[in-house]
């Protein structure tokens, strides 16, 4: 019995042990745009993790920090941090945004090699020129080959002109158009990764407002048509949750109204602008409120006083502001935002 008990106890110190060296590994999310990189693409990588520390603080007393703009903070990398990463990596901005005790470190940067990406652990003492004992280290990525995309294994070199007698001048105009061709060629060769990306930006982009352009025609359709409140509560819910699973590329057709917010910061990344945030939560409230228009009829908190607080019921003019307020959120969700241009939508 003793030995038993000795096992069990040693079994219990072992598994105290392994939780607390759980619950001290730090929760992080790590989020690269796009997703698919080619070497020259310009990235964005996002780390966002939770800490206590006033960064802030310490880069503006240690002068870590460049500027301070819009509540982001801009490090100053012009002294070389990253200098080791030149010779496969340029990075060209670092910043950070702060939530609550949530950080976002966001890494703008251009490959220059394929395969895996390390980078070097940011030392947040030495970025914001201060007492900091934090160093977060990033997740390599994968920079992609578009010749294996493409199947492109090698260039063929073109064949030399025969020499005949007195021809000399026509060989070599012909060497000089070939010259031209092939500079034309490196030239649409470097820039197509970036075509490609465009091209497919502009698809993205006219599927977005072809979705926006036709909520808004079934908003103004369904504020027209003689439907009784629960109907109207709930055709609405089902045009905007349409509308949202195409603008975020998930379903949100088993969100709750109480986690729509939630739902579509974490399709984002945590990247949305105030006005797009304040966008989603004036959403949100409209989805709780035509929740009560469709389930709380005849609910005791249906009969309480007064009656315009908690009837379950539009009241006059209820329907037309809901429809315009919905209207005002979409427009807000569409608006592109100047840092994310040439990445897709947030």
């Amino acid at each position: 019995m003793r030995i038993h008990a000795a096992l069990v106890l040693v079994l219990s110190l072992s598994l105290i042990h392994l939780s607390a060296q759980e619950s001290e590994r730090p929760a992080y999310r790590q989020t690269l745009v796009p997703k698919e990189i080619y070497v020259g693409d310009t990235a964005q990588l996002s780390y966002s993790f939770q800490s206590q520390t006033d960064f802030y603080a310490l880069a503006r007393a240690g002068g870590g920090a460049s500027k301070l703009e819009g509540g982001i903070l801009y490090f100053d990398i012009s002294g070389g941090y990253f200098k080791p990463m030149d010779s496969y990596c340029s990075v060209t901005q670092l910043s950070m945004r702060q939530v609550g005790m949530t950080y976002t470190l966001v890494l703008n940067f251009v490959p220059w090699k394929t395969g895996r990406l390390d980078f070097i652990p940011l030392d947040m003492g030495k970025l914001c020129k201060a007492d900091c004992g934090t160093v977060i280290r990033l997740d390599p990525i994968e920079v992609l080959s578009l010749s294996e995309k493409l199947g492109v294994t090698t260039l063929r070199p073109p064949a030399p002109p025969l020499l005949l007698p007195g021809t000399n001048y026509i060989v070599w105009i012909l060497i000089i158009l070939l010259v031209l061709l092939l500079g034309i060629f490196a030239m649409l060769a470097v820039n197509f990764s970036a075509t490609v990306r465009h091209a497919v930006l502009l698809r993205e982009r006219i599927g977005y407002r072809r979705n926006a352009f036709m909520t808004r025609l079934r908003l103004k359709k369904l504020l027209k048509a003689q439907k009784d409140d629960p109907d109207f509560a709930r055709d609405w819910q089902q045009v905007v949750r349409s509308y949202l699973n195409y603008r975020f590329g998930i379903s949100f057709f088993s969100v709750t109204s109480r986690d729509i917010y939630r739902a579509v910061s974490q399709a984002t990344g945590d990247m949305l602008g105030i006005e797009q945030e304040n966008a989603v939560l004036s959403l949100q409230s409209v989805f709780i409120r035509t929740d009560y228009i469709r389930y709380a009829k005849d609910s005791p908190d249906s009969r309480k006083l007064p009656a315009e607080d908690h009837e379950a019921a539009f009241t006059s003019g209820e329907r037309e502001r809901l429809i315009e307020l919905s209207l005002m959120d979409i427009g807000e969700l569409e608006k592109e935002r100047e840092e994310f241009k040439n990445y897709g939508r947030v």
